[in-house]
């Protein structure tokens, strides 16, 4: 599977040069990546009101958060968005197991630049992968459901008869106005 032309990345990162970084390896992985950036978590929180992007990006260590953090906010805002921890100081190293049993689908190490791209394109590969699969199913749960209320309209409407279920309809419409009159009577 190749990626899609078009994914929409949302970028966590105080650096202005690292979100450069991000934004050219990017563009060498994906043909035409919306990328939004954001520096704080007030700038996160509303971004994630506004905008649903496929994949979050962040790096670990920001002023006043950490990964940590982008993940459950993130995540209490919907945990279908994908997060990958991206950081270029290897002493965060020891949180990757952390991060990724709280839900982080991946963690790269920044260096060497010249690879990172390769680096995450397989997991972004996988990543688009699962989130396909999921939708495919989610659409034929919702074609099964779909089949299944036409074949019980069908039923209903065959086994009584459209009139019958129409008097049937009407009569409980009425007795409903009848109990709330009764109601306001009192």
């Amino acid at each position: 599977m190749s990626l899609p032309d078009v994914l929409h990345f949302l970028i966590v990162e105080d650096q202005v040069s690292d979100s450069f970084l991000l934004q050219r390896q990017l563009k060498k992985i994906c043909a035409h990546p919306e990328i939004r950036f954001v520096d704080s978590e007030i700038s996160l929180i509303n971004a994630l009101k506004t905008y649903i992007p496929d994949m979050v990006l962040t790096d670990f260590n920001l002023v006043g958060m950490n990964a940590f953090d982008v993940l459950r906010i993130t995540k209490n805002y919907n945990t279908k968005i994908p997060v990958v921890v991206i950081t270029g100081n290897l002493k965060y190293e020891a949180d990757k197991e952390k991060l990724l049993e709280s839900g982080a689908e991946g963690f790269f190490i920044k260096e060497p630049v010249n690879t990172l791209n390769e680096r995450m394109l397989p997991l972004f590969k996988n990543i688009m992968e699962t989130q396909k699969e999921k939708q495919d199913k989610l659409r034929s749960e919702r074609r099964k459901y779909d089949s299944s209320k036409s074949q019980s309209d069908f039923l209903r409407e065959h086994t009584f008869g459209k009139e019958e279920d129409d008097e049937r309809e009407e009569n409980h419409k009425t007795s409903l106005w009848d109990g709330l009159l009764r109601l306001f009577k009192r």
